[in-house]
């Protein structure tokens, strides 16, 4: 059984709050919320990890996707892949990535939007808004149990 979790990185990784820049000068990423996300990482036993965030939009040589992969990097972490969506279509890009592979049985999403997560039954039930990853609720009433138990854990560590 494949496990899956979706990052969006701006409000999960960073908030307003945060001090650090990227190279390009935009905001950067908390040492201490990758820090976190690792630890609930490692609980399972194997997890790839898809970057759903408008990161994915630059190449792998650009100055601030280098920052990213070196700040995953930095807790054992690594992307296994990453969404294609348009803007504003998070949860299109999701399903379809799940499509594609059906390995995937079981995943969470990490996002602090809704986008139209709700229209996808399957999205909303495992999606966690966060403002900050150490600040994470659940979007739906009725979670899926792989979402309550990936939530428990985040504040377990947090």
């Amino acid at each position: 059984m494949k496990f899956a979790v979706f990052l969006d990185i701006d409000g999960v990784l960073n908030t307003r709050t945060t001090c650090e820049h990227t190279p390009d000068g935009y905001t950067g990423i908390d040492d201490a919320r990758v820090e976190i996300l690792a630890k609930v990482i490692k609980k399972y036993e194997s997890v790839d990890l898809i970057l759903s965030s408008d990161w994915k939009r630059m190449s792998p040589e650009e100055a601030d996707y280098i920052y990213l992969c070196s700040k995953l990097e930095k807790y054992g972490l690594h992307l296994s892949g990453k969404t294609v969506d348009h803007w504003y279509n998070r949860g299109e890009g999701i399903c379809k990535y799940l499509e594609e592979h059906p390995e995937i049985e079981d995943f969470v999403i990490l996002d602090d939007n809704q986008f139209e997560f709700k229209d996808f039954e399957k999205l909303w039930e495992r999606l966690l808004i966060t403002d900050g990853i150490e600040r994470v609720k659940f979007a739906s009433n009725t979670p899926a149990i792989e979402t309550i138990i990936f939530r428990d854990y985040i504040k377990l560590f947090s």
